[in-house]
């Protein structure tokens, strides 16, 4: 990515971002890369960093601890051991060796958990398993990095003699110091070691008496120290055992290096793989600390910046006590692909030069692979060059002043600038005469826009705010200001340019009236009434943003209030359908009842030859009447439940109302993928095969008007209502709204038991789980999973 002016990331901050993301890697390999880390301008390795990115944020909040540790440069010993017959020290087997461990635990680590992490595996691919130098080095090194007594069997055999020589050793010289003590010739002090061979203390006027090699004398000449005759013969021994010892010792390590050697260039891609790995942990770790989120990488030159925060501010506020960080303003901005310049207008120290470097910072970011503190809705696009011009470039070296510096910028930029250039400008005009710098930043804006550059521009200056009005590929934007308590609040505002403020801040400290009434003459009366209109302008974007905040939480409980009406009507309607059948049932079987009684009796009269025939057929008729209306009411009733049913011999789409065959299950169709589909049935996505679904017709097509429930009196909704819910990874609020619900059905579904899997993490959202759990009366208690089904990562929820 190409950049301009030299000192452009650290006047955007990405400097400190890169600082920050150092102190998070655990190699100074990786500490190196981090530090001199810039953009990438391809667009498929900045999608491949963001993957890496995101799943390694994944894994490192919500799965076991990933097993990056004992990350060591080994380069400097693979060089000294490729010469032949060379050796290299024994610590360099000890770092290759759990270099080589890292790079096995994390290749097998990342296969296990492939399907989730497709990513990271592309990356562990490189990962070689060297189990046989593993295998080889273990056998020779102890745990503490030390050459193992049977590394070799002449190795043991030597040691074991050195062992058992020095023993011989020592009890000679206890021997002998027992009888040199006995005739008073030795010093208080016990046997001691002179020259890497043991010694006794003898006072000086006794050294003649005793047999043996004078080794040393103390400071006050008064003792000397004598090798004993009787142990002379010993140390030579032991100091050839020594010889042998350190021969076979070069032996051992001269192998080991031909090892080293052999497996040398796999020894190289692990350190560099896992280098990698510590680079994508310490950006993952870093945006986790942000709060970050993957934007969208935009196709074209739309531009939308969803809740962005400024990420020098929230590291700023990291490193501060909690009661005294500042509050930070998110940034909500967005430029469409025609919308090629925004130049953003207001008071100062309003937040126009920190929504340019929010915006480039994040940019930049977002290309070096990190996540960034904004919504996961943001849209970015791919820049290959960012031209920053700050206005504080002033030369002294070259004797250049701040605006010859930033003609400079403007004749590089305008050498280099393309399609897929951001270029921002702070204070555009400042430094030089008012309409001259202008007319001058005017035209570089519009020769910047053909070639179809992304421009951002903040300025007090009226001509330019005229000019944004007027261009087809401009638009005017400001930071919101308070006018009741003139101080900013750092809020972006499309289409409506900013006042200045200057007369109306200067009146509130008191400056004096006939000073800001002379101004305001020289000012001239057109600026002064467009400044005027400008502020009322924005006062009356002010109050009608206010009153759509109303009016959309006015519509918000609107709605609410319809639904509730909808559904206590709908179940009023469904209770009353439900009692008129049952009494039309009730009546049908008194009937029943009572046709059966008049059989009886006519059967009784023709019996006991009464034959009034005229009186029999009236009574016949009476009941037949009386049991058709019945019978037709309840057809009525039939015919109204079954309408639902009606099949349709079209093929159902998405949004249709749709059965399963199986059954008299219905709901909407919500998506069709190939043969299989989702169909919302009451609230729960119920997964099924496209052909076995019929699109439902007539009144029951009436989805606003009617919502279909579903028949769970055979069970079916407990078998629905998943056994286990994973919220891991989500925001606070959507976490608990998806709890609710969750919760909500299983406890209609008749769970005894359920799982939440919240993952480990920094135990934010166990914690809001376990918050609600306790505010819900059904639940009788919740315990935090088995090891196996995920400890501390699962609650297990158990209901009354």
């Amino acid at each position: 990515m190409h950049l301009f002016p030299e000192r452009l990331s650290e006047k955007i901050g990405f400097d400190t971002v890169r600082s920050a993301a150092v102190t998070k890697a655990r190699s100074q390999m990786a500490q190196e890369q981090l530090a001199s880390m810039m953009p990438f301008s391809d667009r498929q390795v900045i999608n491949r960093r963001l993957s890496q990115t995101g799943e390694m944020m994944d894994l490192l909040q919500n799965d076991s601890a990933f097993p990056l540790r004992n990350l060591h440069d080994v380069e400097d010993f693979l060089e000294k051991a490729r010469p032949k017959n060379s050796i290299i020290p024994l610590q360099a087997f000890i770092k290759i060796l759990e270099l080589n461990i890292t790079a096995r635990r994390i290749k097998s680590y990342i296969e296990q958990r492939e399907e989730y992490y497709p990513a990271l595996k592309e990356v562990s691919i490189g990962l070689i398993p060297l189990e046989d130098l593993e295998e080889t080095l273990q056998d020779v090194l102890t745990e503490n990095g030390e050459l193992r007594n049977d590394a070799s069997p002449k190795l043991k055999s030597i040691r074991n003699k050195i062992k058992s020589q020095r023993n011989n050793l020592r009890t000679t010289i206890n021997r002998v110091m027992g009888r040199l003590s006995k005739q008073g010739m030795t010093s208080d002090e016990g046997p001691t070691i002179r020259s890497g061979r043991m010694v006794i203390p003898v006072q000086a006027e006794y050294k003649r008496k005793v047999k043996g090699f004078v080794h040393d004398v103390s400071s006050s000449g008064q003792t000397v120290y004598i090798e004993p005759v009787d142990a002379l013969t010993i140390n030579n021994e032991i100091r050839e055992l020594e010889s042998e010892e350190k021969q076979e010792i070069e032996r051992i390590l001269r192998e080991l290096t031909a090892h080293i050697r052999d497996k040398r260039d796999s020894i190289r891609q692990n350190m560099k793989v896992l280098t990698t790995f510590d680079i994508i942990a310490a950006k993952a770790q870093l945006s986790i600390d942000l709060n970050g989120f993957t934007p969208v990488i935009s196709e074209t030159s739309h531009l939308y910046f969803k809740e962005a925060y400024n990420p020098l501010l929230l590291l700023k506020n990291q490193e501060l006590p909690k009661n005294e960080q500042e509050n930070v303003v998110p940034l909500d901005m967005e430029l469409s692909e025609d919308e090629r310049c925004l130049v953003i207008t207001g008071p100062n120290a309003g937040g126009k030069s920190v929504a340019l470097k929010t915006l480039a910072l994040c940019s930049m970011m977002m290309q070096a692979g990190f996540a960034i503190p904004a919504r996961d809705s943001s849209e970015i696009p791919v820049f290959n060059s960012i031209f920053v011009d700050m206005g504080d470039d002033q030369s002294i070296e070259n004797d250049l002043s701040t605006f010859s510096s930033r003609l400079e910028w403007m004749k590089h930029t305008l050498n280099h600038a393309d399609e897929h250039s951001l270029v921002l400008i702070d204070e555009a005009a400042a430094g030089t005469d008012p309409e001259e710098g202008g007319a001058l930043f005017q035209s570089l804006i519009e020769q910047l826009m053909e070639r179809k550059s992304k421009i951002l521009v903040t300025t007090h200056h009226g001509s330019l705010k005229v000019f944004a009005h007027e261009h087809e590929y401009a638009v005017n934007g400001s930071m919101e200001f308070d006018q009741d308590t003139l101080s900013p609040t750092y809020h972006f505002k499309k289409g409506v340019p900013g006042s200045s403020y200057a007369f109306e801040i200067a009146e509130r400290m008191e400056l004096q009236d006939d000073l800001l009434n002379q101004a305001r003459l020289l000012l001239g009366e057109a600026k002064s009434d467009m400044e005027t209109l400008i502020s009322e302008l924005e006062t009356k974007s002010q109050e009608a943003e206010e009153l759509k905040q109303r009016y959309d939480k006015l519509k918000e409980n609107t709605e609410k209030e319809r639904h509730r009406y909808e559904e206590k009507r709908s179940a009023i309607e469904k209770e009353k359908e439900q009692i008129r059948e049952k009494a039309l049932k009730e009546a049908k079987k008194i009937m029943d009842s009572a046709n059966q009684k008049i059989e009886r009796a006519v059967e009784r009269i023709v019996s006991e030859g009464e034959k009034d025939e005229q009186t029999i057929k009236q009574a016949r008729s009476e009941v037949e009447k009386h049991q058709q209306k019945v019978d037709t009411e309840l057809k009525k009733l039939e015919d109204k439940r079954e309408q639902q049913y009606q099949d349709s011999k079209e093929k159902p789409k998405i949004g249709d109302l749709v059965r399963l065959q199986d059954g008299n299950t219905t709901g909407e169709l919500k998506e069709i993928d190939g043969d299989k589909a989702v169909v919302l049935a009451s609230g729960l996505r119920l997964k099924t095969k496209y052909n076995k679904l019929v699109k439902v017709k007539g009144a029951s097509d009436q989805k606003s008007k009617q919502k279909v429930k579903v028949n769970f009196e055979d069970g079916s909704r407990h078998k629905m209502v998943k056994p286990q819910l994973s919220i891991r990874g989500m925001r606070g609020n959507e976490a608990m709204k998806k709890v609710q619900t969750y919760l909500d059905n299983a406890i209609a579904a008749g769970r005894d038991q359920v799982q939440i899997v919240h993952g480990k993490g920094k135990g934010i959202l166990k914690n809001l789980v376990h918050e609600y759990l306790d505010q819900r009366n059904e639940v009788k208690g919740y315990q935090m999973a088995p090891i196996q089904q995920g400890g501390n990562g699962c609650t297990v929820v158990e209901f009354k």
